[in-house]
């Protein structure tokens, strides 16, 4: 066969397009990834470089976030964003400091970087000693440009361009004295001088364990003189100061500094050119103020930024260090900033933007911009001009702001440009809600109008939409009958705020409705669902198609509530209740039928229950859901400071009181609780055993109580057994002849070989210990992982000798039927009731195996479809950057450790091998890069081919669709109809065309 040579090449150059995903036409389509800068909250902006902005949560202080980011100024798209902390785990806390090109930070653990501020790619790197406060300045004398680190009692001088080590390193502890027991040195606070001369003035304390600050020093360093010119002791305020509150503020010629102390007072007090300390009290700062919990520095001359709970206020300060509300025009201004060249001041209210030029208002229009009540964090000049500014604002919940500012005379044109949510790169946790069947009941999904939905003739009815529409809508109406339309709500610790995120649709990816929550709350949580279904047969099932959800914020003395409508963010009912002792677990309850039908019950640190609400359909509830359980309803409570499990059975109390019971304890003395996993609570499980190859059964084990707590001990401490010691004894014993000068190795144990790290299965109601598994020589400071899935249980750990990451799995079993031991004639003996109390009944056979993964895991999840037909795939997601589904049999714990047998293979099953191979096929996130998500979520839609995918927790958000089975029920969206259509209709024609032909025929040869 001969080709000619144009059509070939055009044929190979058709071959060589680049592939985005393993379907190019559904890459952004069934998926879609939310960057943010990884910092939350907005308190550092840097805008020297032309076109972009550097941004992080440092402010004259310490963080938990490790993220710096670049974003562009025309519309925030994000640039680069860097992990600047060395270490993982625990708290990280870094600094950072900015030059025209370049950006330096520092990391607690000792680790000076430096990155260019365009590309954010590394220059360089140096150590310095490990601190709880690092600090790290830049400034220029005498031309040359230096970088500054402090940590603990020693500051480093380095060249800011090469990152060499300049002179010697400084000692401060001979200036400011030795720490005391129980202290460590620390540098609160530290600006350098403006001008050329190569001063930095800083604050150093003394700090106590706890977080208080009990002897403060300021220090006068001269760069380059290698000595500290100057040091003088600075008065105590009255009270205990809150160290990582202490900040320098520049006040005319003389610097002072302010801090917040432990009973909620402002202390101020001068630090050079005046020697002042005076304290107020948060209700002489503001009337309706209880206690100051924040205090910001501004860029503004002679202010500060004032917070009390979910408030703010600026306030001017004079040289004496007095107070008062800072106010233009007779309104309150909770922040501001200055454009010198347009000579305006822009500053915000609790409720309005207002600007300002020579103490003046000018009349705004253009974008309605409401800073909605949300706590001011920044707000700051990007650009400036005679006629022209830009400013970008950040709230304490996250969102960013550019807003654009055009003069014209009198007046100004406010231009909103871009905005994100940048805490959504510190989601806490989900919940997934169905909003494609918003006409079915809320409990239980009416089966019929599904069932109509997915028959032939609705089917038929979807595609001629379609195909009408030229795919119009035709999506949008696809998307609501086959259940793709879902919400995930979406709830942040750390910025107090939940979000609803649209997950379909054009629309994919945007944030659909927020809420902001109690900013003084301890802690937020979100119930949604029931302790059990009453209908499940298998699996706990203990969630419902209710739209509302419950969200408590707990203070001490109360417990703030709102039942809010998951789709809409509408709020359907709030309140609050008072609670006598601090909450220790929340019970889900559903079916109240007053204005919220979503419930919970309190646990109390005094054994007590409270309902919330705290209404009679709520009580009526719970007494109802008491009735219905006739063995019981029980809790527990994990406490990881006595590290033990506590079971509590609820009861009836007087008065028509709750009350609880402890029916059970797992106690794990001398060990520390890591981690705590528990099962998947909607999750449906298709059959109650695996068929094996021989055609006999494995029955699973189901226990919808059980829970993985994962314990820590120090194997330094820990002695080998004398069984463990005759066991190594043994295995090492050689009748060989003894080498010349080796010793016993029989003598004792290695201490590598002592397990530090433990998984307890636990089973929750009556506190007992099911199954225990010890693992050696686990890093304690990385990241632990669990999943239980059906009887599957699925953890992770970095070995810290091997430096690998290690993947068990646990298989839990019930036990197992011969082929024949189930016929027409025989049954075998089952018992048809469960109890987690009977010892022999409740413990399950386990098997378990051990397995490699080639990059650290930060996160473990399973695919959830509507009937639990499909194939369940384990979700990975790893460090570097990638969400891998992989089918359960690549790491089953059955896999022979030799050949395989002919009925082994029937099953699948392959040869035992370590290693995991990650293969780039398996990649749901294919070359999108999702940085160390924390959860992964997965719910199902109205098919059961289809499952959803979420992964967050990390700095970036990652949904996707996927078949774990492939998609056998499903037509794929880039699935032409109107191709289909035309050959359809083209078939139609050429059928009548032929059949007009052949009657013609047939009648010509009637007439022969």
């Amino acid at each position: 066969m001969r080709f000619s040579f144009p059509l070939t090449a055009v044929a190979f150059l058709l071959m060589q397009s680049a592939a985005s995903a393993i379907h190019e036409e559904d890459a952004g389509v069934l998926d879609f990834l939310v960057s943010t800068s990884g910092h939350s909250v907005t308190q550092f902006v840097d805008a020297s470089l032309e076109g972009s902005i550097v941004t992080t949560d440092v402010h004259s202080g310490s963080s938990s976030s490790c993220f710096i980011a670049n974003r562009a100024v025309e519309d925030g798209t994000l640039m680069w964003r860097r992990n600047v902390c060395s270490t993982t785990g625990g708290e990280n806390i870094h600094d950072i400091a900015t030059t025209t090109d370049n950006v330096y930070t520092i990391d607690n653990d000792g680790s000076v970087r430096a990155w260019t501020k365009e590309t954010g790619h590394l220059i360089w790197d140096a150590r310095v000693q490990p601190s709880t406060s690092p600090k790290v300045w830049s400034y220029t004398k005498q031309g040359m440009q230096f970088v500054v680190a402090a940590s603990k009692e020693e500051v480093s001088i380095f060249h800011a361009e090469s990152g060499k080590l300049f002179d010697d390193k400084i000692n401060v502890a001979k200036a400011v004295g030795s720490a005391k027991a129980g202290e460590s040195l620390a540098w609160l606070a530290a600006v350098p001088d403006t001008a050329d001369s190569g001063k930095i003035l800083s604050i150093l304390s003394f700090v106590k364990e706890d977080g208080t600050s009990s002897r403060m020093n300021m220090v006068e360093l001269e760069i380059g003189n290698d000595a500290i010119v100057s040091h003088k002791s600075l008065g105590h305020a009255k009270g205990e100061i809150i160290a990582s509150s202490v900040k320098l503020q520049k006040v005319d010629n003389s610097w002072q500094a302010v801090a917040v102390t432990t009973d909620g007072n402002l202390v101020y007090f001068g630090v050079e050119g005046s020697n002042f300390s005076k304290t107020f009290s948060a209700s002489q700062l503001m009337p309706e103020w209880e206690i100051v919990s924040a205090v910001r520095s501004t860029k503004v001359p002679s202010t500060i930024s004032v917070q009390s709970g979910d408030q703010s206020a600026l306030f001017s300060v004079d040289d004496s260090g007095g107070l008062t509300p800072f106010e233009i025009e007779g309104a309150s201004l909770t922040a501001m900033t200055q454009c010198y060249e347009a000579n305006i001041d822009i500053g915000l209210t609790a409720d309005s933007l207002r600007v300002y030029r020579d103490e003046k208002p000018l009349t705004l229009e253009g974008d309605l911009f409401v800073p909605d009540g949300d706590v001011i964090e920044q707000l700051s000049i990007v650009s400036c001009s005679t006629d022209k500014a830009s400013a970008l604002l950040s709230t304490a919940s996250g969102t960013t702001t550019m807003l654009g500012f055009d003069l014209k005379g009198s007046s100004v044109d406010v231009k909103i440009g871009w905005s994100t949510e940048e805490g959504l790169g510190s989601i806490s946790s989900a919940v997934m809600l169905d909003a494609s069947h918003l006409g079915s009941d809320d409990l239980v999904e009416e089966e019929t109008a599904v069932v109509n939905k997915l028959s032939l003739s609705s089917r038929l009815s979807s595609q001629l939409s379609s195909i009408l529409s030229l795919g119009g809508n035709g999506n949008s109406r696809r998307d609501h009958t086959f259940g793709f339309v879902k919400v995930a709500a979406l709830l942040s610790q750390k910025t107090d705020r939940i979000w609803g995120l649209n997950t379909s649709g054009e629309d994919r990816g945007k944030v659909r409705w927020s809420l902001d929550l109690l900013k003084s709350a301890e802690w937020h949580t979100m119930v949604h669902g029931t302790t059990n279904s009453n209908s499940a047969v298998h699996g706990i099932n203990g969630g419902t198609h209710s739209r509302e959800i419950l969200v408590l914020s707990a203070s001490k003395g109360s417990v703030e509530w709102k039942c809010i409508d998951g789709t809409t963010g509408a709020v359907n009912a709030q309140d609050s209740v008072s609670i006598s002792s601090p909450v220790l677990q929340v019970i889900p309850m559903y079916g109240g039928a007053d204005g919220c039908r979503q419930a919970s019950l309190l646990l109390h640190d005094d054994k007590t229950l409270t309902a919330v609400p705290s209404d009679s359909s709520t009580m009526a509830l719970v007494g109802e859901q008491l009735r219905k359980s006739p063995n019981g309803l029980f809790t527990h409570f994990v406490d990881k400071e006595a590290s033990r499990v506590v079971s509590y059975q609820v009861i009836e109390g007087s008065n028509n009181g709750l009350g609880s019971i402890q029916v059970g304890q797992a106690t794990f003395a001398g060990e520390t609780i890591v981690k705590v996993g528990y099962p998947i609570r909607d999750e449906i499980v298709q059959s109650m055993s695996s068929v094996l190859g021989d055609d006999s059964l494995l029955l699973k084990y189901i226990n919808p109580h059980i829970a993985v707590v994962v314990t820590m001990s120090d194997a330094d401490e820990q002695t080998p057994t004398e069984i463990a010691t005759t066991i190594q004894k043994q295995d090492t014993k050689k009748k060989g002849r003894k080498p010349a000068g080796a010793g016993n190795a029989a003598e004792q144990i290695a201490p590598a070989s002592v397990p530090n790290m433990f998984i307890n299965v636990v089973d929750t109601v009556s506190g007992r210990v099911l199954h225990r598994a010890g693992h050696s020589n686990a890093d304690p400071s990385r990241e632990v992982t669990t999943l239980i899935s059906e009887n599957w249980i699925v953890y992770s750990f970095v070995n810290s000798v091997t430096r690998r990451t290690e993947l068990g799995v646990l298989t839990l079993h019930e036990g197992m039927i011969d082929k024949k031991g189930m016929t027409m004639f025989s049954s075998p003996q089952q018992t048809t009731t469960f109890s987690s109390f009977d010892a022999r009944e409740s413990k399950p056979v386990v098997l378990a195996k051990l397995y490699i993964y080639p990059n650290a895991i930060t996160a473990l999840g399973a695919t959830a479809t509507r009937g639990g037909i499909s194939n369940r795939k384990i979700l990975i997601a790893s460090t570097d950057g990638r969400v891998t589904a992989i089918d359960r049999s690549m790491i089953e714990t059955r896999r022979p450790m030799g050949e395989a047998k002919e009925t082994e293979k029937k099953e699948g099953l392959v040869p035992y091998r370590e290693l995991i191979p990650e293969v780039s096929l398996f990649a749901l996130s294919y070359n999108q890069t999702v940085e160390s998500p924390s959860s992964i979520v997965s719910t199902y839609a109205s098919l059961e081919s289809q499952s959803l995918v979420m992964a967050f927790g990390g700095p970036d958000l990652f949904f996707t669709r996927t078949s774990p089975s492939r998609g056998f029920d499903l037509l794929p969206d880039t699935f032409s109809r109107i191709l289909v259509f035309i050959v359809t209709i083209g078939l139609i024609v050429v059928l009548f065309v032929v059949k007009n032909m052949g009657s013609k025929k047939a009648l010509k040869q009637g007439w022969v």
